[in-house]
């Protein structure tokens, strides 16, 4: 029998931050798919060897990648999605579905498109006549109406792209899965306690407000260390902060690290703080992927009542939720799981077995499997 295929659209392929696009793709059981990018980045980690890159070396590359990236397509492009006979293509955020709109009236085939955050409130946001993206903003009428189903990564994000004209029927929820690692045993009571928070340096993170909480439960907890991953525009502030609040070596700053050292590092920690903020753009999370995987190993959270963590955290029973911007609240619901290691434990086998109810990638993939199929269907009755 043969299988249906899917063209996935992903404008650098593949970025570390943008990992949940790899994890999709290696586990499809029922869609053959194929990825169409401008540049290709780190393939020692991602290896996909059924890609077109449109920015490749040589002149005839250059060219390609310079076309694509001022147009939207080139002829290349176009000639390998017709020559593939694609049954469906899918591009991941609303500025990369601009490269899908092209062909997919051209060969009239049905387009989905997963919009993961930031891409959403951009639609209303000044930022949307930025050059960077200058196209999603003009275009963003034609593709609220040909785009033939809209996945959102969070339930605040479907009714957002509802609010900017999106028909109704064709918006559905679509929550990323994480691996859900075999071996795993529960936290040891102890009372050296780590909190980790992971996330580029950026506004909407929110850690300058996680270091504030940290602190005056440092003050209380002496053998409590704080662990940063990533790093962004924000680093000069947020060391500010760290000074500010005397925290010296109680705060490690573990920079950027590669996928597995991240999960090496949540697997040896005890709490995860994402005291996510909506920044001054409206720019906000869906379902924070950190959480899913810090979940699956175990690890309560405190997130805050933003984007999608409330989908992600059941507040008493896998973790806290707390207001935004609420350094109280933030601090003693931190404090309760740094200083309570029987009510560390217990979140974090809850949360372990939430991720696996819901959230286990095998199981999602397949859901999104059969989006691809609807999608397909809707298409054929509107012809």
């Amino acid at each position: 029998m043969i299988r249906p295929r899917v063209c996935v659209f992903s404008t650098n392929f593949l970025d570390f931050s943008q990992t949940f696009v790899y994890d999709e793709l290696r586990h499809h059981q029922r869609w053959d798919a194929s990825v169409i990018c401008h540049q290709r980045r780190n393939a020692d980690r991602f290896p996909w060897d059924d890609a077109l890159v449109l920015d490749r070396p040589g002149a005839l590359g250059r060219l390609d990648g310079l076309v694509y990236k001022a147009t939207g397509t080139s002829p290349t492009a176009l000639r390998w999605i017709r020559e593939r006979r694609f049954d469906l293509l899918h591009a991941h955020f609303g500025p990369g579905s601009m490269y899908a709109l092209g062909p997919a009236a051209l060969f009239d085939l049905p387009l989905v498109v997963t919009y993961h955050g930031y891409d959403v409130p951009l639609l209303g946001s000044r930022e949307r006549l930025r050059p960077r993206y200058w196209r999603y903003g003009a275009l963003s009428g034609l593709m609220l109406r040909r785009v033939d189903r809209f996945l959102a990564a969070s339930d605040e994000l479907g009714r957002m792209l509802v609010e900017f004209g999106a028909p109704p029927e064709r918006v559905h929820v679509w929550r990323l899965g994480v691996t859900i690692p075999d071996t795993w045993s529960p936290r040891p009571l102890r009372d050296d306690v780590r909190v980790v928070m992971i996330g580029r340096f950026v506004e909407k993170k929110g850690f300058e407000y996680g270091v504030a909480a940290f602190a005056r439960v440092a003050a209380h907890h002496p053998r409590a260390v704080l662990q940063i991953i990533g790093d962004g525009p924000g680093r000069a502030g947020l060391d500010a902060r760290i000074a500010e609040h005397r925290l010296g070596d109680r705060v490690q700053m573990l920079g950027v690290l590669p996928h597995a050292e991240v999960f090496t590092t949540l697997e040896a920690a005890d709490v995860l703080m994402a005291p996510s903020v909506v920044d001054a753009n409206g720019n906000r999370e869906s379902g924070l992927l950190v959480i899913k995987e810090a979940a699956a190993r175990g690890l309560p959270a405190v997130g805050t009542l933003h984007g999608g963590i409330p989908e992600i955290i059941d507040d008493g029973v896998t973790g806290f939720l707390v207001p935004e911007r609420d350094v109280d609240a933030l601090a003693v619901r931190l404090g309760t799981l740094v200083g309570d290691a029987a009510v560390r434990q217990g979140m974090g086998i809850a949360a372990r077995a939430k991720m696996e109810r819901e959230y286990e990638i095998v199981a999602r993939v397949r859901v999104l499997e059969d989006h691809y199929d609807a999608a397909r269907a809707e298409r054929r009755s509107r012809r």
